[in-house]
Formats: structure tokens, sequence, C-alpha cells
């Protein structure tokens, strides 16, 4: 009973309040996909845990005040989020997933499912779980934010470089703590995937609504593809694929497979059309989420952000436009100084 009552909390906190967070960005504009929600409201979370972990951390605070401050605001952001999806009166669109003239779709999903319950029943256990795993683990015993160094148990003697600008290991201590106490451990290699996994897709979903606009086929056929290229992606352990499959807890996995795709999407999106699509806080919240997740993220997102722009002024010839990505960049490029100089 109370591990069933740990998993409702984790999927509180994981799958509804990210879904009714991501309704806020959609505020006088059209109603949101409910993939569109879930992955928005990821983005508004991650950046969330962003601004409070790095100041929490060189203040050496308790683990408990980012869980509190951490979980209040999400509530706070989420019954908004109902608010006003009740007022809109927002239907739930799946946006033909479930009609049965899309068999692709339908195949993609059966396919997804399969790889959900690999991940959640035959998880991996990653040599590099022995810090990241290991490092939410240490935070959750002392109370501690990045504080402990998980290989021995002993205090860092300076901070931890390499990796105290991108804390997802914290993320994973925080929703632990909020789901009652759920382990860390249980949290990464059984939770992680069944609710990360569909942000994968979801993205991909995305992409391909994007690519092929009005073509319901190629959109189903792109997930399914898509969904296979993952499943046989084992001839190399360096791929986004293989990541995805074998260490989607860890943040550098869920960069590669979803985050930095996510990122491409919301380019696409926002600096390549005409009228954007999403508003331009949704852009700085990807890149923003993209540091969260790895210390790659911090280089490749901006990067990424950075050939978009260059594109965005030798196409479109829009200063206002590339003005305006430049200050969306503005946080990773002074966390990207930051970690030149600590490291």
């Amino acid at each position: 009973m109370e591990m069933a009552m740990k998993g409702i909390l984790a999927v509180f906190w994981l799958i509804l309040v990210p879904v009714a967070v991501g309704r806020l960005p959609f505020v006088k504009r059209r109603q949101p996909l409910l993939t569109e929600r879930f992955v928005s409201g990821y983005l508004i979370l991650f950046s969330i845990m962003e601004v409070l972990t790095l100041p929490m951390t060189f203040l050496k605070m308790p683990l408990h005040v980012l869980v509190i401050s951490y979980g209040t605001i999400a509530l706070i952001l989420a019954l908004t989020g109902v608010f006003v999806t009740v007022k809109a009166k927002d239907t739930i669109r799946l946006s033909g997933i479930f009609d049965r003239e899309k068999i692709y779709f339908w195949i993609a999903l059966i396919l997804i499912l399969a790889q959900m319950a690999m991940c959640v029943l035959l998880a991996h256990m990653d040599a590099d779980d022995a810090f990241y795993v290991a490092q939410a683990t240490s935070g959750v015993q002392t109370d501690t934010i990045f504080e402990i160094i998980p290989y021995t148990g002993q205090k860092y003697y300076g901070i931890a470089s390499r990796y105290i600008l991108s804390p997802f290991p914290v993320f994973l201590a925080v929703v632990s703590q909020l789901s009652a106490g759920l382990h860390p451990a249980i949290m990464a290699h059984m939770i992680f995937p069944a609710v990360f996994l569909p942000v994968v897709y979801s993205v991909q979903y995305l992409l391909g609504k994007k690519w092929f606009p009005g073509d319901k086929r190629a959109q189903g056929m792109y997930l399914f593809l898509t969904a296979c290229i993952c499943s046989f992606s084992a001839y190399s352990v360096y791929n986004s694929g293989s990541f995805q499959m074998i260490r989607i807890w860890q943040g550098k996995a869920l960069l590669a497979s979803a985050f930095l795709p996510l990122l491409l999407y919301i380019c696409q999106s926002v600096l390549m059309e005409k009228k954007p699509e999403y508003p331009w806080v949704l852009l700085a919240m990807a890149d923003l989420s993209c540091c969260l997740l790895s210390s790659m993220g911090i280089i490749l997102g901006t990067m990424m952000l950075g050939v978009f722009l260059l594109l965005c002024l030798v196409i479109r010839r829009d200063w206002r436009t590339f003005l305006k990505g430049i200050i969306c960049c503005i946080p990773s490029l002074v966390l990207g100084v930051f970690y030149i100089l600590i490291v």
C-alpha cells in the first residue's frame, strides 16, 4: 500500500503536474495538443529547477528547502494551469492517434509501449549510475545539495565543478522526496523511463507534424520509423537511440534523445516562421532546460540556437528576431562562461 501511494505521487508530480503547467504558455493562443502541453510543462519545470538549484547549491542550503520551494511553485503553476484549462473549456486533443485510419500511429504506439515495458522491467544497470543515482541518494540521505562525493561519502573539498551547473541528479532527489520518499534508484530505473520515453516520442510526434504538415500517414510512418531505429540502436553505445533505451534516467541521455530535438523543433517554430507558433519564453526555457540536463547541453543547446539565429539572419534578414534570440541565449552563455572559469 505504501509503495502504491508513492507511485501515485510520482505520477502526480511527473505527469499530471507537467500537463497542467504546460497549458500556461498557450494563454491567449490556440488550444494546445496534449503532447505540446506535456513537453512545454517540462520546459517550465526544468527551468524552475535550474534557477532554484544553482543559488541554493552555492549557498549550501539543505535539500528540503529546495524540495519545498520547487513543490510549492510547481503546485501553484499547476493549479493556475487547471484554472486556465477549465476557463477555456479545453478538451483533450490526441490529434488522430486513435483514428482507425491511421494504422501507423497504432503500430508506433504498440512499439513505444513495448520499449517502455523493456526499459522498466529489464532496466540496465549503467556504470554511470555510480555517480548520477548515487549523487541523488547521497543528497537525500544527508539533506544536502552537491556537498557529498557519491563515490566515497566524503564532502567535496571545493565544488563539483563538472556537474554543479547541470544539477539533474538534484531533480531526481527532489521528485523522490516529493513522492513520499520513494528511493531515488527506484525512481530513476522504474519511474523515469515510463515518463521520459513518452516525452521523447511526444517530441518526435511534434517534429513529424512540423515536417509533414497535413499528411497523417507520413506523420505516423515517421513516428513508427523513429521507434524502430531506437529499438535497433545497439550497434553503438554512443548514439542517442542507445542512450534512450539503456539510460534514459540520466540527464545526458534525456538531452540527446528528447531536449535537443525539442530545441530543434522550437527553433523551427519560433525563429523560422514569420509568425512564431510559440511564445519566445519557451525558446529561452528550452535552452535553459538543456543546461539543467548536462554540461554538454550548455554548449550544444547554445550552438544549435546560434546556428538557427544565423540561418534566420541570412534567410529572413530579420534583425529583430535575431536580437530576441540572442536574449534567449543569455542564461546559457553566462553559464558557459562560468563553467569555463570553474573547471
